[in-house]
């Protein structure tokens, strides 16, 4: 028989454990002796079941491998385990979401492998689960999909007023989210394992393959996930499971047809934190590790000849694999996917070290910039971002659908109302940080400015951008790479509350790649208001003299205001989220360490300048650039360590009513001994 996911036939792969993957091969035997001990509760537990999948795809491979009978047996102990539970899931969902569709890809792919050495009775028992399964999930996605009756949904936004919106029911309608692509993905595979005795399943591939080829569709080109580095790890490898099992049992190829399949694994290594284990967390993110997935990386090496992903998964495995996987939030994690990592790996991609890859990367769809001074464990990374909910691409597309059809398609409940923000990392150091994951979704809890004490109009909710219109949008104006160093520009005053009155919320970073950060907010309002910059940190700043300075780990980050005429202060906020309604304690907390500046007098128009260096936490003189800020009646004249920065804000215009730093500020780095301008 064919099997699923060995296009080099089961022969080769039995014959390459002793040889090219017996790494991969003592990691599914470590993983698959883990199984062995636990004990399987009769009746449904009331945490998640998903992981009941991946133990019996561990050990079902892990038999065909081998050949020893005890890991048959083991499989069979986990499939049943499930298939005697009733109903799959908890809480809410039942049978028709996460848990069912992870047990629908496991047992799906097992009844692949293993249904010729099934006994007859548990191969027929195996199977009318499936079918049982199937069928629920099925019905529901077209029960809640485009033909169904579609109902209203009331949201209150931020001023305590209702908005109706025509919208799907479910999963089967949010094509840019996780949830869609878990469940069809799932829905597919078993679909495709049973087909040839229960030929109904084809109705379920049909339904997965019309909707993957409309998600693909709609992807942004540049890879970027507007969920966040977490929530990619967990749902983008069901894109990569379904064009493996449509280009095996259809001969479509969806790997060379996505842009975004190509292009997604760049968006997870420039949120890398420079030691290679933690990662920038904008968006919904259970913690600072959770983002590392070694067995897509090997597929995306294989797929693309990339040598960048075969670096990235060889490291992971070697240096960070264990700590990854005991201290991830996400579940099942990454210690269960070692049956992928065996079947994925390609001994054939030559390795190509990170260090080759430029320091700066632009993700245009979803406004986010990266960079760092190097690739080295001790360095500093940048992180921004600014864009409508969703990135580009889907907010665009998705007031097309709405407009066609009634159907509201966005679910964007883990995207932060965070556009204009930045994070700050040194090696595992985390300096300017970003809350990481809430069930109250504000503005406040990033490193942004606050108006009269207001964050974003859809502040408070779950989903920030649910029943908001085209206008509730921001974006990169400008981005200019010279060098080691970068320029950008982002507006966001369409996101703040409209009674406001904004007229402009710019933000301006300038950097040359040494690890200083010139940041210039300029705001213009038709009233004036008392405008708050925040900046979070993990430990409270503290003032010295003329600037504050924050502490973390081995490193620093020394905060120098244009103005010290300002009034400051710091506070703490704290941040939490409950991961899973279908398991209600599990809760995740953030302790934000705030430094808050605002002018003391309500005004219309103001500009805040604010000078980050990053650098050892060590008191020697030559921890941290020495930094002077001098007034100018055209703006600052700045000394950073050897960088001299001259600011000007004389150039005035009606369309910038207090001017931009673009083309107005000279900087001379180290070395060269005449200013020279961007």
């Amino acid at each position: 028989m064919k099997y699923f996911y060995m296009p080099q036939g089961l022969d080769v792969l039995r014959q390459q454990r002793f040889g090219c993957r017996s790494e991969q091969f003592r990691r599914l035997s470590d993983q698959c002796q883990l199984y062995e001990r636990e004990v399987l509760p009769t009746e449904h537990p009331l945490k998640s079941i998903t992981y009941y999948g991946m133990a019996a795809a561990n050990l079902s491979l892990m038999y065909l491998i081998s050949g020893q009978e005890k890991y048959l047996a083991q499989a069979c102990r986990w499939i049943f385990a499930g298939v005697n539970y009733p109903h799959w899931g908890k809480a809410i969902k039942v049978d028709v979401d996460l848990s069912a569709a992870w047990l629908l890809f496991g047992y799906g792919l097992s009844y692949n492998w293993l249904k010729d050495v099934l006994s007859p009775s548990d191969r027929q028992r195996l199977l009318e689960k499936l079918i049982l399964q199937g069928e629920r999930m099925y019905r529901y996605a077209v029960e809640t999909g485009w033909d169904a009756q579609k109902p209203q949904q009331v949201i209150q936004n931020a001023q305590g007023n209702t908005v109706d919106v025509l919208t799907g029911r479910s999963w089967a309608v949010t094509f840019w989210q996780n949830h869609n692509w878990i469940d069809f993905a799932g829905l597919a595979m078993a679909g495709y394992a049973i087909m040839d005795e229960y030929p109904s399943a084809k109705c379920w591939t049909e339904a997965a393959k019309k909707n993957f080829l409309q998600v693909l569709s709609l992807l942004p080109e540049d890879g970027s996930d507007y969920e966040g580095v977490v929530y990619w790890r967990y749902g983008v490898i069901w894109l990569f499971h379904y064009a493996q099992i449509l280009r095996e049992r259809e001969g479509i190829d969806l790997f060379q047809q996505s842009a975004f399949l190509k292009n997604t694994f760049f968006y997870r290594l420039y949120q890398l934190a420079p030691d290679k284990e933690q990662n920038f967390n904008h968006g919904d993110c259970h913690d600072r590790r959770s983002g590392h997935i070694p067995c897509l990386y090997y597929k995306i090496a294989s797929e693309y000849r990339n040598g960048y992903a075969q670096t990235l998964a060889q490291q992971v495995l070697q240096h960070s694999l264990f700590r990854e996987g005991y201290q991830s939030g996400v579940k099942p994690g990454i210690l269960p996917e070692a049956f992928l990592e065996y079947l994925w790996y390609d001994p054939t991609v030559t390795p190509i070290p990170l260090e080759e890859l430029p320091t700066i990367r632009y993700f245009p769809d979803l406004g986010l910039i990266s960079a760092r001074t190097g690739w080295g464990q001790d360095e500093v990374a940048f992180s921004y971002k600014c864009s409508p909910g969703g990135g580009h691409k889907q907010w665009n597309m998705a007031f097309d659908i709405r407009n066609e059809t009634e159907i509201d398609p966005r679910s964007m409940g883990h995207h932060h109302p965070d556009a204009n923000s930045f994070m700050l990392i040194r090696g595992g150091d985390f300096l300017a940080i970003d809350e990481g994951y809430s069930s109250c979704k504000m503005a406040q809890h990033h490193n942004l400015v606050l108006v009269d004490g207001k964050g974003f109009a859809g502040d408070g909710r779950y989903d920030v951008y649910a029943g908001t219109e085209e206008e509730y949008c921001g974006q990169v104006q400008d981005f200019v790479i010279h060098g080691n160093g970068f320029y950008l520009r982002g507006e966001s005053s369409g996101f703040y509350p409209k009674d406001l009155e904004l007229q402009q919320m710019q933000r301006e970073i300038l950097s040359c790649g040494t690890g200083w950060y010139l940041v210039l907010d300029t705001i213009c309002s038709a009233k004036p208001h008392i405008y708050t910059w925040l900046l979070h940190g993990d430990q409270q700043p503290s003032f010295r003299n003329d600037h504050y300075r924050f502490e973390n780990g081995s490193s620093a980050m020394e905060v120098w205001p244009g103005d010290l005429g300002l009034r400051f202060g710091s506070t703490v906020m704290m941040a939490s989220a409950n991961v899973t309604s279908q398991e209600p304690d599990n809760m995740v907390y953030t302790r934000l360490e705030t430094l808050c500046e605002e002018n003391k007098i309500p005004t219309d128009k103001l500009i805040l300048l604010n000078l980050i260096t990053i650098g050892s936490a060590c008191e020697c003189s030559a921890a941290m650039p020495k930094v002077t800020i001098k007034p100018t009646p055209y703006g600052w004249l700045i000394s950073c360590g050897e960088d001299k920065i001259a600011v000007n804000l004389s150039g005035k215009s009606q369309q910038t009513p207090v001017g931009t730093l673009q083309n107005r500020y000279l900087v001379q780095p180290s070395g060269i001994k005449d200013p020279w301008e961007i």
